[in-house]
């Protein structure tokens, strides 16, 4: 093993709070005194960490798939947002098929690595895109065999992501490049979102992409004289993804959904727009809790000594993470050494 692996082993493994007095290379495992860890660390709920799931998790309705056949079939709305056995009850062959108990999931192709085999694009929703790149699936981020992809769709997938990832992004459409959008899109039908404690319905991509969501939507904007917000762009974002100078907020028409585990937050910075909508009509929203008090009493929010944000901004995102989880991030880095 070179002596930089050996120094990083050394430095990960103190990080950790383990005694790496000697590190030796074997298959499979990382050897350090009175201490062995297998290698790879199980995927969670949402994939591998070098592999994190995408989509926007814990959404009602249903979504029509697009089968290989040219047939449908009606999925959760949330399909490929997590890790799971999707087609068991919903593709027409399930069951009988020995892929039907495998859990997969949607990822982004130029953010998935060490989990073995190269995602592949998906075909359940023809022209779906994830930060304007076509949305991929993986069983391995999800610890699952692929029996479902034929064996002849394998060939030159190295070169198709190589070519994906290399595609312009517009940011007028997917926000950003420090603080991009993180839903797929297009997606048909509608989705229901809670304003001022009722449901109604929104389009099934709603927040995917930087666009006036609520001008056509939200019953505020139905009026003669709309409020300023109802045409504003705005999108969902992933909080520790996002370096816009406004932080972003949680929201507050998803507030049982998430995305890899962490609460929905938005941004109208990253689309170009000025957020209105907040101080008027969000009253709940950790930004507008002006005390370490009032702040305390939202479980969505944190104090982080001079003002109220998320709280995924202040515990999560920061960096102030606890041993366990610098151990689970940093197991899939540790393999790559030996």
């Amino acid at each position: 093993m070179q002596p930089s692996r050996i120094k990083l082993a050394a430095v990960l493994a103190a990080t950790i709070g383990v005694n790496a007095a000697f590190v030796k290379p074997k298959v499979g495992l990382l050897h350090v005194r009175n201490t062995s860890v297998a290698a790879p660390t199980p995927a969670g709920p949402y994939g591998r960490a070098s592999c994190p799931c995408v989509g926007i998790d814990n959404i009602e309705g249903h979504a029509m798939a697009t089968l290989k056949d040219g047939k449908q079939a009606s999925y959760p709305k949330d399909i490929g947002a997590r890790c799971e056995a999707w087609d068991k009850s919903h593709h027409p062959k399930c069951p009988g098929e020995n892929w039907c108990e495998s859990k997969w999931c949607y990822v982004d192709p130029c953010n998935c690595e060490d989990v073995g085999v190269l995602p592949k694009t998906a075909n359940y929703f023809p022209g779906a895109e994830y930060q304007g790149k076509p949305v991929h699936f993986s069983y391995a981020t999800c610890d699952a065999m692929d029996s479902y992809t034929e064996e002849k769709s394998n060939r030159g997938r190295f070169e198709e992501i190589e070519k994906t990832c290399a595609t312009h992004v517009d940011v007028s459409q997917w926000g950003q490049e420090d603080c991009r959008c993180v839903g797929i899109s297009p997606q048909p039908g509608t989705t229901k979102v809670s304003i001022d404690g009722k449901k109604h319905d929104f389009p099934s991509e709603t927040g995917a992409t930087c666009y006036t969501w609520d001008k056509d939507n939200h019953p505020d904007c139905s009026g003669a004289s709309p409020p300023s917000w109802c045409t504003q762009a705005w999108c969902y974002v992933d909080p520790c993804k996002c370096k816009a100078t406004t932080p972003p907020k949680t929201s507050s028409y998803l507030p049982e959904s998430n995305y890899q585990g962490k609460p929905i937050y938005y941004s109208y910075q990253t689309c170009g727009g000025t957020d209105s909508y907040t101080a008027t009509e969000h009253k709940e929203a950790c930004v507008n809790q002006k005390t370490n008090k009032d702040c305390g009493r939202n479980s969505k929010c944190a104090w982080d000594g001079k003002q109220c944000l998320g709280k995924e901004l202040v515990e999560v995102c920061s960096g102030a993470w606890s041993a366990k989880v610098i151990l689970v991030l940093a197991m899939p880095l540790l393999t790559l050494i030996y």
